[in-house]
């Protein structure tokens, strides 16, 4: 009996003594790799989640949905730190956490949306004690003296408020400008205070028109309706208003009172519920990952499909100009290859110049080819001698062409050849459409035309005629009624300049078709190879980054 626990150690002993094995040798590299590639440090700091927290339940509104979006954040962050992709600079680190977050919680509450209004509903509270300490710790996220502002600027003035940011981390949270920032957060600030002098007149309670809209209850001034209502009569009303002015009488300057206040309530995480979530996340087979830019920050859905946007109307840009700059000479070079060379006989039925040359050619063929005339009706240079004897029946003209006419005089004049006549044509992209400017460049008056073979592109002119150095603007604009679904392509033709204009565009989405997510591999199936996704390049629109970029 003594040697049995003996022979049950033993081999442990020797797994542990013996040289290792296939499978030993990649766990050991793979150790190694994780152990080069973590930088040191932590992903969060634990002082942050309290914060993260309660910014998720202000923006879930449900206790277990905010602690899986918490739960998920710190998934992602974890992430992105053991890559080394997180931003470098300390300072970013809480607005990163903060961006984090609100991409999750927005993604979350989008998922809700499209599974339906069960799955987007609020959840039912419990009348137990855990049900009335979520009621309360809910009330407690109540601010009456910001009703009366939009949801981007409740959300700004929250994050400085509330979670104590600086304008430059609320730019970096929410993905402006530092300028655009700051003004969001003074018209913010100045909402706030107005609301908050109606409110010391209604504590006042000196005029019975503001005790009855208000009532007892203070907490009905939540609703904005309330609120504009007697935010109105605090300025109609004498009494009221200089209630309002005395209570105000410190502000230095409009806009900068919230900023002064006191921090509004911070609620405590439940850190043992939001470590589950988080090993949740991690165990989890499908896992969503932002794109992030190159200071490491999520980017938002919205921001993509702008960009996209953008880069849509480069190309089709590009596509103009490079079709109107092709098309002239895409033109003389057919007209170069269709037409025969000089003295080389054949059919001239189909030979004529073309109309930007502005010399009028006749499309009849000689009646005898042998008179000395070349095809087309050009004139070859006359050998030495004698000229050559007419038809009977016929008169020479001054060209050598026989005059088949015969009251036609031997002396008469022939008719004089049109001007030298061009036409030029630029197209840009506008507001409204495309915009065709057409120029006559020659000597001449030049008469024009423009079709189009899509039904969907209106032209407001058609035809005209151009005195020389005179320029016409043609605008083309989309009949949204009779677009197609999805991506089209449309030309303009404008004679005699022989240029295509190429317009494209898209219109209305095509309903999508649902595909089944992938199936990860079984080798590895909760660490995919990019599990966050390829980088998103830096948008021209995003604040500069103060930072390298991630991955170096």
């Amino acid at each position: 009996m003594g040697a049995e626990p003996h022979g049950v150690a033993h081999p442990q002993a020797d797994r542990r003594g013996a040289p290792p094995g296939p499978g030993r040798r990649r766990a050991a590299r793979g150790g190694g790799r994780a152990a080069t590639a973590r930088p040191a440090g932590r992903a969060y700091d634990e002082a942050y989640l309290d914060g993260l927290f309660t910014y998720c339940l202000s923006i879930m509104c449900e206790h277990d949905a905010a602690t899986a979006a918490l739960g998920e954040t710190l998934a992602l962050a974890e992430r992105r730190h053991g890559r080394g992709r997180r931003p470098a600079a300390p300072e970013l680190q809480r607005p990163w956490l903060y961006a984090l977050a609100r991409w999750v919680c927005v993604r979350r509450l989008a998922a809700d949306r499209h599974a339906g209004p069960a799955a987007a509903g609020p959840r039912a509270v419990g009348d137990d004690e855990e049900g009335r300490r979520r009621r309360r710790e809910l009330a407690s996220l109540a601010w009456p003296e910001a009703a009366g502002t939009t949801t981007e600027q409740r959300e700004a003035l929250e994050l400085v408020v509330r979670h104590q940011l600086s304008v430059a981390e609320v730019a970096r949270v929410l993905r402006l400008t530092a300028s655009a920032a700051h003004a969001l957060l003074t018209t913010a600030a100045c909402e706030v205070e107005r609301t908050r002098a109606a409110l010391a007149a209604v504590d006042a309670a000196g005029c019975p028109a503001v005790a009855a809209l208000s009532g007892d209850d203070r907490m009905l001034l939540l609703g904005p309706g309330l609120r504009r209502e007697l935010v109105r009569h605090v300025d109609e009303c004498p009494s009221c208003r200089l209630v309002a002015q005395r209570a105000m009488a410190g502000v230095g300057w409009p806009g900068t009172s919230p900023r002064r206040a006191g921090r509004l309530a911070v609620l405590a995480a439940p850190r043992g519920a939001v470590r589950a979530a988080r090993l949740a996340i991690h165990r989890a087979r499908a896992q969503h990952a932002p794109r992030y830019d190159r200071a490491g920050f999520p980017v938002e859905e919205r921001d993509r499909a702008a960009r996209r946007e953008r880069l849509r109307g480069r190309v089709v840009t590009t596509t103009v100009v490079a079709t109107v700059l092709a098309a002239p000479l895409l033109a003389l070079w057919a007209a170069y290859r269709s037409a025969p060379e000089v003295g080389e006989p054949g059919d001239v039925e189909g030979t004529a110049a073309t109309a930007e040359d502005g010399v009028a050619f006749s499309r009849e063929p000689d009646p005898d080819p042998g008179d000395g005339s070349a095809p087309g009706g050009v004139a070859e240079p006359a050998e030495p001698g004698p000229p050559a004897e007419p038809a009977e029946g016929t008169t020479p003209d001054r060209s050598g062409h026989a005059d088949e006419d015969p009251g036609a005089g031997a002396g008469e004049e022939p008719s004089s050849p049109t001007g030298r006549g061009r036409l030029t044509v630029d197209a840009v992209p506008s507001d409204v459409g495309t915009r065709i400017t057409l120029t006559a460049t020659g000597d001449a008056p030049v008469s024009w035309s423009a079709a189009t073979d899509a039904g969907w592109l209106v032209l407001d002119r058609t035809a005209g005629t151009l005195r020389p150095g005179e320029s016409a603007v043609v605008e083309v604009t989309i009949d949204r009624d009779r677009e197609p679904a999805g991506p089209w392509q449309g030309r303009i033709t404008v004679d005699p300049a022989a240029a295509v204009i190429t317009v494209e565009g898209d219109g209305a989405p095509e309903p999508p078709t649902s595909e089944p997510p992938p199936t990860p591999s079984p080798e590895d199936p909760g660490d995919p190879e990019n599990p966050d996704g390829p980088e998103d390049p830096a948008d021209p629109g995003e604040p500069p980054a103060g930072e390298p970029t991630p991955g170096q």
